[in-house]
C-alpha cells in the first residue's frame, strides 16, 4: 500500500470517529497527487470540524464540483467561508461560483463579490446592478466602473 493510501485510510477512520488529527490532514496535503475522492463524504459530516479538515483536503486535492456541490448546502458560515477561500484559489472554482452570489446570508454574498472582484470577473457581477439591496447596487456599479 502506498503511503498516500496509508494516509487516507487514517483519515477515514478519525473521521469516522469524529477526530480531526492536523498532522494526518498536512501530511494528505504534502501528498503528491492522493485520491482524496474517498474524503468527499465527509464534506456532509455532523461535526463542523471534519467538515472544515475535509475542506482543506478536498480544496486542495480533490474535485471543484464536490467541493462546490457541497457549498450549496453548507449552513456553517465559518465552513462556507473556508470551502469559498479553497475554490476562489481553484482554476475554474471562481466562476463556479456565481451562485453563491445570491446566498441569502449577506456574508456569504459579499465574499463571492469580493472573490469576483479580486479575480478581475467583474462581469460576472453585473446581474447585481438589479439587486434588492441598495447597498449591493451601489457597490456593482461602483466596482465596474473601476473596471472601465
Amino acid at each position: 500500500m502506498v503511503f498516500a493510501e496509508r494516509l487516507i485510510d487514517r483519515c477515514e477512520r478519525l473521521f469516522r470517529s469524529g477526530v480531526v488529527e492536523e498532522l494526518v490532514v498536512c501530511d494528505i496535503l504534502g501528498s503528491r497527487e492522493p485520491d482524496v475522492s474517498r474524503i468527499e463524504p465527509y464534506l456532509g459530516s455532523a461535526i463542523s470540524e471534519v467538515r472544515m479538515a475535509a475542506v482543506r483536503i478536498i480544496g486542495e486535492k480533490g474535485s471543484v464540483d464536490s467541493l462546490l456541490d457541497a457549498a450549496i448546502k453548507e449552513q456553517n458560515v465559518r465552513v462556507l467561508l473556508e470551502m469559498m477561500r479553497r475554490l476562489g484559489l481553484r482554476k475554474g472554482g471562481v466562476e463556479a461560483l456565481d451562485r453563491l452570489l445570491h446566498h441569502k446570508n449577506s456574508i456569504i454574498r459579499e465574499e463571492a463579490i469580493a472573490m469576483f472582484r479580486r479575480a478581475g470577473k467583474t462581469d460576472s457581477l453585473f446581474p447585481l446592478i438589479f439587486d434588492e439591496d441598495s447597498l449591493v447596487v451601489q457597490r456593482i456599479k461602483r466596482y465596474i466602473n473601476e473596471q472601465g
